[in-house]
């Protein structure tokens, strides 16, 4: 047990040392969190109201605990999804495995030390989506003291089912795939599958909705308490021992169901420790197999074509991209999934109901709502983030070719520009055959969208240019256990979010027009002042200036 506790904590230290971090890049965190208090307190105060009116429409049959349901059930898939992803880089793709594997600690052990960083991600994103609806829930039920304890000791067992199944499923692939000479495809083949899963789940539910069927359901689950909680988590028993031991904190019954989830998750965990240790060590040291192929030595010739410079540095930058799987999957199939899930839900919905909903609002209040959403979508891309980092020890070599930093800087701005055109393409693609939105706001839209992509490029390669990643021995390095995505998307969302509120709660600003006309001039006005900043960066550094 020594050992395995030694072992978590150096994990954690190569993860997290805050050795080499300036005070003012952990300032700037705090600054960040500050600016999204406000935006936090408006969406915390939209889910109260939200869990207010289920709880009053549902309480008189019974079924009040859905919530909980519901909230237990989304969590578990949620987790599921983002435990696939982590898994297969802290357990296999990170390059520190090879160092661990020479010292003489049982596959077990490693595993149980390298499931501490995806278990932190995990405990985050439960407590962002758990513990909210934990405190207004009970807060609406006047819940006593057992709930809330058992709402704490349930967020530390919630994660460890999800991350299980995935981790057993990851395991068994790893080990009985034939990858040994395929590395860099199972990297770009896991994020496809993961992103074809997630539609294909959408799809399924959808298909399989029948609506007269699933109107006799709810009625008679109606017609029995906790029938709808019963109806919607047969599938994952877990989240209905979660919500029942919530719903009855107050009995024995309550308790009973809480012994249960804890058993649930020891024995989950002992099945785990159990198939990890036959499994893992093979499935790592399969990824180490090289090709022993003899490679063909004979010299092709290739046909080589004259481009501008700026061209050239252009087609450079995204052929890194799209030749390394690990930035392909990071910075292009993730920056996709937001988009293609929209697309998705709209095919399989009534999408001409949403586009009727739209046309009843003003243009002022629809081209607000498509500002925000495409904020956010291509704020997530971490294209930018990297630009720097991902060249790592060779970005000094920038410093000896005959380009300016005007140039270099410049053209990583348009390649990350270039990769969000793809979103912007499946959203405007979605809004003008599925949605039918107005051709006057589309077109307000996308010269809207254009000019925040190259805004959100700017920022995230500021902020990477800033403090870059350029000791790395692993691509994942460059994506793993930095927050300089969560920094952008807050900045953005922080100020953008809160200039949003204030246009759409101010009456003298109206019409479709002034509004966009506003939104063009703040997003030139912001543009502007990160190209000022990134100068003055430049410039402290010796650089040439943008």
């Amino acid at each position: 047990m020594n050992k395995t506790w030694n072992l978590i904590k150096v994990t954690l230290k190569m993860q997290y040392s805050s050795v080499g971090k300036s005070n003012s890049e952990k300032y700037g965190v705090y600054i960040l969190l500050i600016f999204l208090i406000p935006f936090a307190f408006i969406i915390f105060s939209v889910a109260n109201t939200i869990i207010q009116e289920m709880y009053q429409v549902l309480s008189p049959s019974g079924n009040e605990s859905l919530i909980l349901g519901v909230t237990f059930l989304s969590l578990s898939f949620i987790l599921f999804l983002v435990s696939i992803g982590s898994i297969l880089s802290s357990f296999y793709f990170s390059e520190d495995i090879e160092s661990f594997i020479p010292y003489p600690f049982q596959p077990y052990q490693l595993m149980v030390a390298k499931a501490a960083t995806p278990f932190i991600h995990l405990y985050i994103t439960t407590a962002i989506f758990f513990l909210p609806i934990l405190l207004f829930y009970g807060a609406i039920s006047h819940a006593f003291f057992l709930y809330y304890l058992y709402g704490l000791l349930l967020f530390l067992l919630i994660p460890v089912i999800p991350f299980i199944l995935s981790a057993l499923i990851v395991m068994f692939f790893m080990r009985f795939a034939n990858i040994s000479k395929n590395k860099d495809r199972t990297k770009v083949f896991a994020g496809l599958l993961s992103l074809l899963f997630i539609i294909g789940i959408n799809v399924a539910i959808r298909l399989n909705q029948d609506p007269g069927q699933l109107a006799e359901m709810l009625t008679g689950a109606l017609q029995q308490q906790n029938g709808l909680l019963e109806t919607l988590t047969k599938f994952i028993p877990t989240a209905f021992v979660g919500t029942m031991a919530l719903a009855d904190h107050d009995t024995v019954k309550g308790l009973l169901y809480l012994l249960g989830m804890i058993v649930l998750s020891g024995l989950g965990i002992l099945l785990f420790l159990t198939m990890g240790q036959t499994l893992y060590f093979k499935g790592v040291l399969g990824l180490n197999e090289g090709n022993k192929s003899t490679k063909n030595k004979s010299i092709s010739r290739t046909k080589v074509v004259s481009h501008h410079v700026w061209i050239t540095y252009v087609l450079k930058e995204l052929k890194i991209i799209f030749r390394t799987p690990t930035f392909l999957l990071q910075c292009v199939i993730q920056s996709l999934f937001a988009p293609v899930f929209l697309v998705v839900i709209l095919l399989l919905e009534n999408s001409a109901s949403l586009g009727e909903l739209l046309a009843n609002f003003e243009g002022k209040y629809v081209i607000l709502i498509l500002f925000l959403v495409t904020l956010f979508i291509l704020g997530v891309n971490p294209t930018s983030t990297s630009a720097i980092s991902k060249d790592g020890t060779d970005w000094y070599l920038n410093l000896y070719y005959p380009i300016s930093m005007k140039q270099i800087i410049t053209s990583k701005i348009i390649a990350a520009w270039m990769i969000n055109l793809l979103s912007i393409l499946l959203i405007l693609l979605a809004s003008l055959f599925l949605i039918n939105i107005p051709t006057t706001i589309l077109i307000m839209w996308l010269l809207l969208a254009l000019e925040v992509n190259w805004f959100t490029s700017l920022v995230g390669t500021y902020l990477d240019f800033l403090k870059p990643k350029l000791k790395w021995t692993d691509e994942q390095e460059v994506f793993k256990s930095r927050m300089i995505s969560l920094k952008v998307l807050m900045f953005e969302v922080g100020i953008f979010g809160t200039i949003v509120l204030l246009l759409w709660n101010i009456p003298i600003i109206q019409g479709l027009w002034v509004t966009t006309i506003l939104l063009f001039l703040l997003l030139a006005i912001a543009i502007f002042t990160i190209h000022y900043l990134l100068n003055k960066k430049i410039a402290e550094k010796h650089y040439q200036q943008i």
